[in-house]
């Protein structure tokens, strides 16, 4: 048992105060960037398309490039071949403060080989040091950055004040059992910050020549059902009025036409100003001043798709089904609702809106799926500003402020529990590379990967390493 400090010379107290540490010196950066980008290509090489997922294989795998380095890891099994795998770098000067989360997902979406270059599974790298494969961006790629950040802290002995968590789950593209498995064991994980897929830097989204940071500090919430339309069945030779399938066509207009007002987060203004602020000028002047973007922006942003989808609660009418022969009219047809909800709005007010657009048609209701709600992380953190200050750090011409997702990722869930999550993949990408995420020829540059360790070690260093 240690003496108190009063029975101690002075002499022996000062052995006892704490001292400064310094931060060791930087990873060679190319180097770290040419190592991750043979990570990914071995990880991209491992099948893990969903469905079925497989992502015990992944996780293994990661286990073995973990062990490598003296790194334990757990893979977890929940379901026969639908693993997690959890590592933890523990503090060596803990603070009490809660672990972070480097969370990524295993499972990737299908893909077609004949429309690719190059297979979707060959992890091939080409002469300028591109990575292909299903998964480069979503999101192995970031699993890659987030293990090889682990290795490097590991490697350079950080005196990390927290303990640093990789976790890798299964099954984030269909019904996210992977996250819902390890928050069933949250308390053994212990993070209460976490870095997940999310915004990525976009070039000349807004203005030539800038690059935009988004980084999603909130997710839209889910209202999924299904209008269902009846009416009277028949042949097909005759046309007759009011017939199912014609009362389907009518609530698919009602939805349609359905016209929201806009909700300005204080994300978007926030992010709007961080872009004019970077812009200058009179665009900047503008983007600066939240009036002004309501009345000078409104019609542009609600114009757009991807901006009114960010701005308001969303229906959306995504396939039909009921019809199986041409020459009969059914007695009953289906349409599938996908409705997204923003932070603020609750299921049970989306759905009251979807009755009621549905309220006078005869013969036609809606049915409920599932329902998840919308939720947010504050941007008044150290994590979030410590990412934020790290991309800032890459170029003068880069913007970076909050975001408000309209899909979701496995944030959602660990933002229900209390966990500060932000989506963040530190990549610079064209719209021509954003269009291969779940599309042909997926692919991430060597130059991005190095980018994304760069910006997520420099991050955790700031947040977590020595003072």
């Amino acid at each position: 048992m240690r003496a108190p400090l009063a029975t101690l010379p002075f002499w022996a107290t000062a052995l006892w105060l704490p001292v400064a540490v310094a931060a060791p010196a930087e990873p060679d950066w190319a180097a770290a960037g040419a190592e991750t980008a043979r990570l990914l290509s071995a990880y991209l090489q491992v099948d893990t398309t969903a469905p079925p997922g497989g992502e015990l294989a992944g996780a293994r795998h990661l286990a073995e490039v973990l062990a490598a380095d003296g790194i334990l890891a757990e893979v977890d099994e929940f379901a026969p071949g639908r693993a997690n795998l959890v590592a933890r770098l523990p503090a060596r000067r803990p603070s009490g403060a809660g672990a972070v989360c480097l969370l990524s997902h295993i499972d990737v979406v299908t893909a077609v080989p004949a429309r690719w270059d190059h297979p979707p599974l060959s992890g091939h790298i080409d002469a300028d040091g591109v990575v292909w494969g299903r998964g480069a961006l979503d999101m192995k790629g970031m699993g890659a950055v987030e293990l090889e950040v682990l290795l490097l802290l590991a490697r350079q002995g950080v005196e990390l004040d927290r303990d640093v968590v990789l976790l890798a789950v299964a099954d984030e593209e269909v019904d996210n059992q992977g996250i819902l498995r390890a928050i069933s064991r949250w308390e053994q994980i212990g993070c209460t910050h976490a870095v997940n897929e999310g915004g990525v830097g976009i070039q000349d989204m807004f203005f030539e020549g800038q690059v935009v940071f988004p980084i999603s500090v909130g997710e839209k919430g889910y209202v999924w059902g299904q209008v269902v339309a009846e009416g009277e069945p028949g042949h097909g030779s005759t046309p007759i009025p009011d017939r199912a399938p014609e009362r389907l066509v009518r609530a698919w207009e009602a939805l349609a036409a359905h016209d929201p007002k806009p909700h300005w987060d204080p994300a978007l203004i926030t992010l709007l100003d961080a872009v004019g602020a970077q812009r200058g000028g009179l665009p900047g002047f503008i983007l600066q001043r939240p009036a002004l973007v309501r009345l000078l922006l409104r019609r542009k942003l609600m114009g757009n798709p991807l901006t009114r989808a960010v701005l308001t609660d969303t229906i959306h009418v995504t396939g039909f089904s009921g019809a199986e022969m041409p020459n009969v009219v059914p007695a009953e047809v289906r349409a599938n609702v996908d409705a997204r909800i923003l932070p603020g709005t609750t299921p049970d007010q989306h759905i009251a809106v979807i009755n009621e657009l549905l309220d006078d048609l005869e013969g036609v209701r809606f049915e409920l799926r599932s329902t998840t709600p919308g939720g947010s992380s504050p941007v008044d953190d150290p994590f979030y500003a410590a990412l934020a200050a790290q991309l800032e750090a890459e170029g003068a011409q880069i913007a970076v402020g909050p975001a408000i997702s309209p899909g979701f990722t496995d944030s959602i869930h660990l933002r229900r529990i209390g966990v500060h999550a932000y989506g963040l993949v530190p990549f610079i990408l064209t719209e021509e590379e954003l269009r291969t995420m779940h599309g042909d020829n997926e692919r991430v540059s060597t130059t991005n990967l190095e980018r994304g360790v760069r910006v997520l070690y420099r991050a955790l260093i700031a947040l977590a390493g020595p003072k």
